[in-house]
């Protein structure tokens, strides 16, 4: 209809110059004030330079490149004492996609596990949960661990390339091998077997520790975590798949679109942002973890060159409280 009156006015007299009609933008919000606009920039900017940490930077940087660099690990013994590391070359496979590019919360791990007396790691049987890259699983295995590998099936290829350029670096007793395993169904049968032979259940019921390094991103991978968290630790009315496991550890990044709220569009009304990274505690995955019944506790400081402001390491465990 207006679209009609209008033509007709123009074609009564057309010289006559018709003014726009007015668009109106039903409940838009109205901007922020400048002064207010300017603090939430600065703030994202502060943000955005205390996720940036240059130790962390450089190691994913040459995992994604392929590059090989050199890795410091503990010694037994007087060496231990007086501070002294042996050295040993790493390598990756480098990624075909993003999702399998090493995480920050993988190298923060990495770091703080070679810092941790050799024993800790020696002989000891770990699985690590969405290994993706490998990072961890291989690193483990480079320390004297006996590791099982997990990830979804399409994921083993990648792995076992880079388990093979490292395959110098893993000495017996130590070993490495990748098995199939999805943390939606963490209990079936079809979950197979891991390349050296054994069951994946064999595997996660003779395991000291399981390592999961920046498992969810996600409402989706978080729930299928959830529900393998749950699994291993007996707390979905079943037995624990993790019958022999001494340590569920977590390493977790907190991320500002996904756990502590995120940016949010800078309007009146809009929800808070997180601008700090001391507010990591509303994270919403470790409130979701406390709420299926698992108790969240603090695991070890990285080295100083390694802390990440916003890179947890927790150590999981049935909350015998509830």
């Amino acid at each position: 209809k207006l679209a009609r009156e209008l033509c007709a006015r123009q074609s009564a007299s057309p010289n006559a110059l018709v003014p726009a009609p007015a668009i109106i933008m039903a409940d838009a919000p109205a901007p922020l004030p400048t002064e207010a606009l300017q603090a939430r920039v600065l703030a994202l900017r502060k943000l955005a330079n205390a996720d940036v940490v240059p130790a962390v930077q450089d190691l994913v940087q040459a995992c994604c490149s392929g590059a090989e660099f050199t890795l410091f690990r503990s010694v037994s013994g007087p060496g231990r004492a007086i501070g002294y590391k042996k050295t040993f070359p790493f390598r990756m496979e480098p990624p075909a996609s993003s999702a399998l590019c090493v995480s920050e919360a993988a190298v923060v791990f990495g770091s703080t596990a070679c810092e941790l007396p050799a024993a800790t790691w020696r002989g000891a049987r770990v699985v690590e949960l969405g290994c993706g890259s490998g990072y961890v699983g291989v690193l483990l295995a480079a320390l004297g661990a006996r590791v099982t590998l997990t990830d979804l099936p399409h994921v083993a290829a990648f792995t076992s390339a880079t388990l093979a350029l490292n395959a110098a670096v893993i000495r017996v007793p130590a070993s490495a091998a990748f098995g199939a395993w999805d943390w939606s169904q963490p209990r079936s049968e079809a979950a197979g077997a891991v390349t050296a032979g054994d069951s994946l259940l064999h595997e996660l019921a003779s395991a000291d520790v399981a390592v999961a390094a920046d498992p969810v991103g996600d409402e989706g991978t978080q729930r299928d975590f959830l529900t393998a968290a749950r699994a291993l630790l007996g707390l979905d009315g079943q037995p624990a798949l993790g019958r022999s496991l001494r340590q569920l550890l977590v390493v977790h990044k907190h991320q500002q679109s996904f756990c502590i709220s995120g940016y949010s569009a800078p309007t009146d009304g809009a929800r808070p942002t997180i601008t700090q990274a001391d507010e990591c505690e509303r994270c919403v995955f470790r409130r979701n973890l406390e709420d299926a019944g698992i108790k969240v506790t603090q695991w070890h400081r990285p080295p100083k060159e390694f802390a990440h402001p916003f890179v947890e390491m927790w150590a999981l465990s049935r909350d015998v409280a509830r």
